[in-house]
């Protein structure tokens, strides 16, 4: 994510942009000098689901940064005009070839400089399992299996905690 300083111009009239404290909560956000808009610099979405398949979970390692070698869920960013449930179903085709069925939301992840991760259960309904650019490997695993020190990111240890724990199990990472 982009550090407020980073923004310079203003993207309706190139104006300088400036910090200053803005209603009606008085928070430092970026104005323009010339047209006085304000920029308001808010989280992107992602999208990722957690596919279940005969008890088992689809994992992938990331072959590209952030996070490369390390494992996660499919998932990634929501395209303008798409649903995040579209979002969702696409980017775990994308990423593994399978067309899935969300059957329930884990849950909303949250951190403060980093995007909200919507975390989907989801049902395989159909595909060919296959990698593609952003990863190297696709594993199916069971709960005792995730490799919880070589996890990519806090909001995939926390989607599978919960995803494990809602299973009644302990989870090891």
């Amino acid at each position: 994510m982009l550090a407020p300083q980073t923004i310079r111009f203003c993207p309706l009239c190139a104006g300088t942009l400036g910090r200053e404290a803005v209603p009606p909560d008085q928070r430092e956000q970026a104005v323009c000098s010339r047209c006085r808009f304000v920029f308001y610099l808010n989280p992107k979405v992602v999208a990722g689901t957690i596919p279940e398949q005969d008890g088992r979970i689809l994992l992938t390692r990331r072959s590209i940064n952030p996070g490369r070698g390390l494992w996660t869920f499919p998932g990634g960013f929501v395209d303008f005009g798409e649903t995040v449930t579209d979002g969702a179903r696409r980017e775990t085709f994308e990423e593994t070839g399978l067309q899935v069925e969300l059957t329930g939301l884990l849950n909303v992840y949250s951190y403060p400089g980093s995007p909200v991760i919507i975390v989907y259960n989801a049902r395989v309904t159909g595909g060919a399992l296959t990698a593609c650019a952003e990863n190297d490997v696709l594993e199916w695993v069971k709960p005792s299996e995730i490799p919880w020190p070589a996890l990519a990111f806090p909001s995939t240890r926390d989607a599978l905690r919960e995803w494990v724990a809602a299973r009644g199990e302990t989870p090891a990472g």
